[in-house]
């Protein structure tokens, strides 16, 4: 039977990956306001994608780990 049981490395892992992707989420909210006034720049856009990538492939690397 498998265990179920994540590595206390991986736990750790995604409960970053976790904080970050709120921190991502947020970053969105606040450009949806701004947009509201303003024109959201490229850069800004560039920063929240960054985050997003850096968790997908943090999140990939985990699940091979995990043999998913």
């Amino acid at each position: 039977m498998k265990s179920t049981l994540l590595p206390e490395s991986s736990s750790m892992l995604l409960n970053r990956l976790s904080e970050k992707l709120e921190g991502a989420a947020s970053l969105l909210t606040m450009l949806e306001d701004k947009a509201d006034r303003k024109q959201i720049t490229a850069a800004e856009l560039a920063a929240v994608c960054c985050i997003v990538e850096t968790c997908a492939s943090d999140l990939d690397e985990v699940l091979e780990k995990l043999d998913f």
